[in-house]
């Protein structure tokens, strides 16, 4: 987490444990998790309870004074095949594109659903989602700067208090300044 006072983003972050993995459960299997010696003992119970983690985990983190704001950028279908073929045709952004991006097309319907459910059994009052449509990264980009502002102006913020000593120090360096073209 990042240190009072400071921003963090995280892309994805802990959630992949309710996406990816519920789009191919077999993931989980390597991760030697107690209980779960097949894939049908990762069955709906499994993700509620991880649902049921992230919820109480963020709450820990609200309540210890982070905000916490959930942004699902959605993209069509389509918007995403014309950009997956942008940078197949302009050289400068080959090295964006993986083979296995578009082997999860194959998944796009199984994704719609896993992130619906995610977000909705996720998103609670304290910490709800915003759903970003993003066909049109200005109007996207614009969209998440209107919700960061105002929640910015939300927050308590005012620059750090000087004590009388700090006060002191702060006129002796003014002082030393004025008076540089002295010496």
């Amino acid at each position: 987490m990042p240190p009072r006072g400071h921003i963090g983003v995280f892309n994805r972050s802990y959630y992949e444990d309710v996406l990816i993995s519920r789009v191919h459960p077999q993931i989980i299997l390597n991760d030697n998790l107690p209980n779960i010696n097949s894939l049908t003992d990762i069955d709906d119970h499994f993700f509620e309870n991880r649902y049921k983690d992230i919820r109480n985990y963020e709450e820990y983190l609200t309540r210890n004074g982070y905000v916490i704001l959930k942004f699902f950028l959605h993209i069509s279908k389509d918007e995403q095949k014309r950009r997956f073929m942008a940078r197949i045709q302009t050289p400068k952004k080959n090295w964006k594109l993986s083979s296995s991006d578009i082997k999860e097309r194959h998944y796009w319907n199984k994704y719609q659903s896993v992130y619906e459910k995610a977000i909705n059994a996720t998103a609670t009052e304290k910490n709800p989602w915003y759903v970003i449509p993003s066909d049109d990264k200005w109007y996207s980009r614009l969209i998440v700067s209107d919700i960061l502002t105002k929640r910015l102006e939300k927050l308590p913020l005012a620059y750090p208090t000087m004590s009388p000593d700090q006060e002191k120090e702060l006129n002796l360096a003014k002082q030393l300044l004025q008076d540089e073209d002295k010496y």
